[in-house]
Formats: C-alpha cells, sequence, structure tokens
C-alpha cells in the first residue's frame, strides 16, 4: 500500500510546481495527447525525422531522426505562429491576425481560413482534415469543415481530446462542476455528458472504446471507467494507491498508472495486475512510443529527468536528460529517442540510452515527428542535372544505344509509365528494395512495375507500381485489397501520358492521395 508521507508529500510538490506551467485546481488546462499521433505513411521507405516550426516566423526545419542531420531542401517560409497542432498528414498553425492553416508536409501546401480567432486549445480528429479549436475557452468551433459548426459548452474548457471516429471529449468546468462532454463533427452533436468529480488526467482506448480518468482527490485510488461514446459505467481498476498519471499502450491492451515511484501495469484483456516497475522519484506524465516498446515516464524532484520502460517486460532501461513538452520527448519507430534540452536536441539510443548525437536548434521552433524526408542536397545544380538526364533520354532513343536504355531502365522498364490509373506502394530512392517489392507483387497477382522518375529537382525516384488501370475506380480497389491483405497504403497516380504524371512530378510525397 501507498503509506509513504515522504513520497506523498514529494507527488503533491510536483503537483504544485506543474500547475504554475498550465495545471489549476488540480486539472489540467491541456492534456496533452501523443506528439505521434496522426503521422503519415507516404509510401516512401525513407524513415523519420523532426519537422521544426519556427515561433518567430521564418523557414520550415527538418532533421533526420537517425541523426539529427539538417539536409538541404527547398523549405516554405511561414509566418510568427502562436499555436501548431499535428493533424492528418498535416501540421495546422496559427498564425497571427486571426487566421489558421493547415501546412501539408507531404505536399509542402499551406492552405489558410481567415477571420479565425485564436485559441489555446485545439485537436485534430485523427482520419480528417479540421481542427475543433475553442477561441474564447466557452464554446467549440471547427476549422476546415464543409459546413459552419460552433458548440456552446456552457462552461470552462479544462481540455480537449480526440475520441476517435470523428468523435472528440471535452472537459468542462461550470458552476455545477465539471462534466466529460463526447462531441461529434456535425452541428449541435453533443452525443453525451456526464458530470464528475474532477479530473486530474484522462486516457481514450484504442478506436475509442472506453475513457479512463483519475480524480485530483488524494484519496481516490480508483481509474474510473466510461464507454464511448455514451460515457456510461465500465469496469473500473483500482490502484493500491492514488494515481497521477494514465496512460494506454496504442493496441489499448494494457493500461499503467504512475502512483508515486511506482508504475502499476494492468492487462485489461485478462483483467488482471502484471508486476510494477519501481521508478527512482514520482511521476506525474507518462508517454508511448507510438510502436508500444517504449514508455517515457516524467519525473519530478529532479529537474529535466526522463525515466525510460521497455515495454513487454516491463524494466526500467534507466533516466536520461530531457524537459518535458507537448512534443517532445518522443520515441521514434526504429528505437530513437529525441530529447530536448534548452536549445539543443539530443538523440538517444531508446535500448540502451546511449547518446548518439546532439544539435543545436535554438529554443524558437515547435517540433513534431514525421515519417517524410525532404529531398537531399543535390551534388550538382539542378539545371546542370536535368541537362545531363535529357542528354541521356535522347541518346538512348539512338538505335543500337542498347546499353543506355538498359542503364535507365533495367528489366525492360522503360522511363515514364504508359497512360493510366496507378496504385503506387512503395517509393525509394535506391532501386534494388523496389525491385524486390515489385517481383513480390507479381508472385501474388498483381499487375507491378518499376517506374523510374526524376523530379523537377533532378532527384531520381523508383516507385513500385501495380497497373496500369483504365478506369481510378479500378486502381483505388487495387489499393484498397493491399491495404486489407498486406498491410499497404498506396496512393493512387494518374499518368496522362508517357511520363506525364498528372501531379506534374515531384517527389513521393506530391502525388494524388
Amino acid at each position: 500500500m501507498y503509506t509513504s508521507k515522504r513520497t506523498a508529500t514529494a507527488v503533491l510538490l510536483a503537483l504544485a510546481l506543474a500547475s504554475q506551467g498550465g495545471c489549476r485546481g488540480g486539472e489540467r488546462t491541456q492534456l496533452a495527447a501523443s506528439p505521434l499521433a496522426g503521422t503519415a505513411w507516404l509510401g516512401s521507405a525513407e524513415g523519420w525525422g523532426l519537422l521544426g516550426l519556427p515561433e518567430d516566423g521564418g523557414p520550415v526545419t527538418y532533421r533526420r531522426a537517425g541523426t539529427l542531420e539538417s539536409p538541404t531542401w527547398a523549405p516554405p517560409e511561414l509566418e510568427r505562429i502562436t499555436g501548431a497542432w499535428q493533424g492528418e498528414k498535416a501540421i495546422w498553425v496559427q498564425l497571427t491576425e486571426s487566421r489558421i492553416a493547415r501546412y501539408d508536409y507531404a505536399t509542402r501546401h499551406l492552405l489558410t481560413w481567415e477571420d479565425v480567432p485564436a485559441t489555446e486549445l485545439a485537436v485534430a480528429l485523427e482520419g480528417r482534415r479540421e481542427l475543433i479549436i475553442a477561441p474564447d475557452g466557452k464554446a467549440l468551433w471547427v476549422v476546415g469543415a464543409s459546413e459552419p459548426w460552433r458548440l456552446r459548452l456552457g462552461g470552462s474548457l479544462v481540455s480537449l481530446r480526440d475520441a476517435g471516429d470523428g468523435r472528440a471529449v471535452a472537459v468542462v468546468k461550470g458552476e455545477a462542476g465539471t462534466e466529460i462532454v463526447t462531441v461529434g463533427t456535425e452541428p449541435d452533436s453533443v452525443l453525451a455528458r456526464r458530470a464528475v468529480e474532477s479530473i486530474r488526467d484522462l486516457a481514450i482506448t484504442a478506436w475509442g472504446t472506453r475513457l479512463y480518468y483519475l480524480t485530483a482527490d488524494e484519496t481516490d485510488s480508483v481509474v474510473h471507467a466510461l464507454t464511448l461514446p455514451g460515457l456510461q459505467d465500465a469496469e473500473d481498476v483500482r490502484l493500491p494507491a492514488p494515481g497521477y498519471a494514465i496512460a494506454f499502450t496504442p493496441s489499448g491492451h494494457r493500461l499503467y498508472a504512475a502512483t508515486g515511484d511506482t508504475i502499476r501495469v494492468f492487462d485489461r484483456l485478462r483483467n488482471r495486475e502484471l508486476p510494477s516497475v519501481a521508478l527512482p522519484a514520482p511521476a506525474v506524465d507518462l508517454r508511448f512510443a507510438i510502436t508500444g516498446a517504449t514508455l517515457l515516464a516524467r519525473l519530478v524532484g529532479v529537474q529535466d529527468s526522463l525515466a525510460v520502460l521497455q515495454v513487454g517486460v516491463d524494466s526500467l532501461l534507466g533516466v536520461v536528460p530531457g524537459a518535458w513538452g507537448p512534443d517532445l520527448p518522443a520515441v521514434i519507430p526504429g528505437g530513437r529517442l529525441i530529447a530536448r534540452l534548452g536549445p539543443e536536441l539530443v538523440l538517444y539510443d531508446a535500448r540502451d540510452l546511449s547518446e548518439l548525437a546532439r544539435a543545436e536548434v535554438g529554443v524558437d521552433r515547435r517540433w513534431f515527428a514525421v515519417q517524410w524526408q525532404p529531398p537531399r542536397p543535390r551534388q550538382e545544380p539542378a539545371h546542370r542535372r536535368r541537362a545531363a538526364i535529357a542528354e541521356r533520354v535522347v541518346s538512348s532513343e539512338e538505335p543500337g544505344d542498347e546499353g543506355a536504355m538498359a542503364e535507365e531502365g533495367e528489366e525492360g522498364e522503360e522511363e515514364g509509365a504508359p497512360p493510366g490509373f496507378y496504385a503506387v506502394v512503395s517509393a525509394a530512392r535506391e532501386r534494388t528494395g523496389v525491385d524486390n517489392l515489385v517481383t513480390w507483387l507479381r508472385s501474388v497477382g498483381y499487375a507491378g512495375r518499376v517506374d523510374r522518375h526524376v523530379d523537377p529537382m533532378g532527384v531520381t525516384w523508383y516507385r513500385a507500381m501495380v497497373g496500369p488501370y483504365d478506369e481510378r475506380e479500378e486502381a483505388e480497389e487495387a489499393a484498397r485489397s493491399l491495404g486489407a491483405r498486406y498491410g499497404y497504403k498506396p496512393w493512387i497516380l494518374t499518368v496522362d501520358g508517357p511520363g506525364e504524371d498528372e501531379s506534374g512530378g515531384g517527389d513521393s510525397g506530391e502525388l494524388e492521395n
């Protein structure tokens, strides 16, 4: 049982300190979701990285997750931003002068909405391209929807969370107390309301089927459970001591709860408690890696310290320096932990916690983890590369120059696909992996082909495609089949003529969705 007065005092002190940075009355003003929520798979096996958005305006920057290097590319220029939230294949930014914009980092397009008041709380719903905001803390607005949508809450908004299936969960504090409100994306779509005592932390399971929360009552040792979207009573989880933070594995199978300097682990499928994990200090925040293999805990009592736990075996790997924010620290697929320390980004190996790299990035940027990589530095000016490519193509068309054609397209593939609609399964700058993928696609019955494509910057891409199809619907059906059977997420490419993409070229991200 949790009887240590010393530990309890430390936790209370930690919560008091945390309230200066965003808590009031024992409740958080924003319960931050995972910084990796909603990341986009763009089809290219280029790996993960961080996009840095400048708060004072200027070019967007990029850091590779494997090395923290910043490649040369042509980044967009942003105005001064006062807020940023990760969305579906995009990052929403709040600009000055009553505007909100969606920066699509796949196509590098910036779409702006005018006359949108400033907000502190916002959430981008998974699988959708709208942003729900609370400009005055009293009502919800939707940005990006086809129909205007506003909803008065009947109190002050404390937090706003994505609940899956186009729903959001709002925690509202009014004269009658605290309420949990489930809302949809249609106008006036309040799905359910539920009065609760208070909320210290809140977690939603994968697929949005259950909501769990902790109260701010120091005598309450229960993780309360409600159904979604109806907010009906569900089976609670009892703790041996009051909880201060909760989090679910991405699959929703396991619940982790911080009770002082101990992490309690519960198997929801088998309805049993697993062995707990001891921490060197109390924890007040928990965050999972997107893969679920690592759990980060924000420790108090020691400034800027992160406990790193290996999930599955549920053991403490160690403690590393790192500040806790809405975006970082984050554990990137591939076993890389990225944390922020003052003006530096620090890269750790998430398996043995060895430091791999540091980069000076300043303190005026907001960082978001994305599965994407901009074009690599060119080795020569673009106009020279394009001229050289054009010269090779011309020479390959001369009679008897079969060797040049083989160099441009191995296995008889031509540069430029025939007209039609294609499902693009993957794109990469190295051909070997694409060749292997196409061979496998053919072996399981798909009309796979390798397409060699040179973007306007002179960078060569190899694309594994299925097609051509005469109708777009046929390509979309092939894409759905590949997704359902093998987990791929192809995008649709339209080719109007030999070597002419409807999208006008570009790298792997500048194609149709």
